[in-house]
């Protein structure tokens, strides 16, 4: 009808750790409907195997969704495979890493900045393994506070594609003393900040699906939590 609004179907879905939860995820391929835009929110291996990222891709190529497909990594997704999975996903998946991609989909221009995240309090593991990772986080978070603000310059139809969770809104059901080691309230301001139309997040299996700040609308796709691939009719 002449004047009525063309939503986007932006599907979402993390933490398949393939093979863990390959069965969920072949299930929920098969009944979603074909969107305008798929993003993966991290972890698509489990514990950094790089050969993991083969079936998932070739999954993906099965089901013929005809959209563009855009992934973030996820902790599971080591920085030593990243490569890997950029080779391998080249024909299906665009892979994010602190970098922002503006898409026409549907008569939209539609910018996703896409990042593994920031943690408020690095883990023990990343503590101990990964020199200066409070740096890291501290650039990063600059990063993405410049990255959105140039975002905000290209489209009116901003998302936040992250595997950390970008508040700790999401992060209800999980540990509370674990909430700073899987998340960031400092993630949370910039949000507040620059007010994309969608923050997207996995990592938290056991959270809550969705939150609300302020506009902005934050989605935990996190596969195990969900048991379906999300799809989101707002945008």
């Amino acid at each position: 009808m002449k004047g009525e609004k063309t939503r986007l179907r932006i599907a979402a879905t993390s933490d398949i750790h393939w093979p863990q939860y390959q069965g969920l995820f072949i299930k929920a391929l098969r009944q979603l409907p074909k969107p305008d835009l798929l993003l993966l929110a991290g972890d698509l291996v489990n514990r950094g195997n790089p050969h993991s990222i083969t079936p998932v891709i070739e999954k993906l190529k099965e089901a013929k969704l005809e959209c563009p497909i855009l992934a973030c990594f996820g902790n599971d997704d080591y920085d030593s495979i990243k490569d890997t999975m950029r080779t391998q996903g080249q024909d299906t998946i665009q892979f994010l890493d602190d970098e922002l991609v503006t898409l026409p989909i549907q008569g939209k221009q539609v910018s996703i900045v896409g990042s593994r995240g920031v943690l408020d309090q690095p883990t023990f593991w990343q503590s101990r393994n990964i020199k200066e990772i409070k740096e890291v986080y501290t650039k990063r978070l600059d990063v993405l506070d410049s990255l959105l603000e140039k975002a905000k310059a290209l489209s009116r139809y901003l998302i936040l594609l992250t595997h950390y969770t970008p508040t700790f809104m999401t992060l209800k059901g999980e540990t509370k003393r674990s909430h700073a080691q899987m998340g960031s309230r400092r993630v949370e301001e910039l949000l507040k900040k620059h007010s994309p139309m969608l923050a997207v997040h996995g990592h938290a299996h056991n959270g809550l699906p969705k939150a609300k700040l302020n506009k902005v609308r934050i989605y935990n796709v996190a596969l195990p939590l969900n048991r379906r691939i999300v799809v989101i009719n707002r945008l």
